[in-house]
């Protein structure tokens, strides 16, 4: 093999062990988050975890905040792969409920809310990552909004806030064992979108 191509092959397989690492640094702080909280989250016990030296966080990630923010930003575009799936779905209002209600990645979401108090950079992560997937949730709402000839009398940019803000209230409550009023919020939910996707008006909305 001529020198150039073992070399190229060389980088190639550093690149690719890099890779496993990271990820599984990643995967092990994603579980100490969800097991202890982000203050356990140390670059001592995640490296740890994986049998390295803490030293490696530094050499891949730079410092370990670095390596939560990238954290963030990978569970950050899953869910927007996952939201573009949903909006493009044949009921997609109905499926996005569903991605907005969604518990499952409630513990690391609110660990991260929690770490943004302390850290300018987690901050300013999350709010661009919001202000991004509600501009999809508000083209979405609106296109289909449109289709079905729906006007409401609130705008979709405050529907679509008030939806999230609802669904968010919900998650963490019953994350914490509250449930009362739940039941009802979510069968007005369901039967407001099933009367959507039926086609029928909505004066609720159109009164708003």
């Amino acid at each position: 093999m001529p020198v150039g191509e073992k070399v190229r092959a060389s980088r190639r397989v550093r690149d690719g062990e890099a890779a496993d690492v990271r990820t599984a640094l990643l995967d092990a702080a994603e579980a100490i988050l969800l097991r202890d909280g982000y203050a356990a989250a140390t670059a001592r016990r995640i490296a740890g975890a994986v049998g390295l030296k803490h030293q490696v966080v530094f050499y891949y990630f730079g410092a370990q905040e670095d390596l939560l923010l990238a954290l963030f930003q990978r569970q950050a575009e899953a869910h927007r792969q996952r939201l573009v799936a949903v909006l493009a779905s044949d009921q997609p209002l109905r499926a996005l409920w569903g991605l907005v209600t969604d518990r499952s990645t409630t513990k690391l979401t609110l660990e991260f809310l929690a770490l943004a108090n302390h850290s300018e950079a987690m901050r300013a992560a999350i709010a661009a990552n919001a202000e991004a997937v509600r501009s999809l949730q508000v083209e979405a709402l609106t296109r289909h909004m449109a289709a079905r000839g729906a006007q409401p009398g609130l705008s979709p940019e405050l529907l679509t806030l008030l939806t999230n803000a609802l669904a968010r209230l919900l998650v963490q409550e019953a994350t914490i064992g509250i449930t009362g009023g739940h039941n009802a919020a979510v069968a007005m939910i369901a039967a407001l979108l099933d009367r959507f996707e039926a086609g029928e008006d909505l004066p609720e909305l159109r009164g708003l």
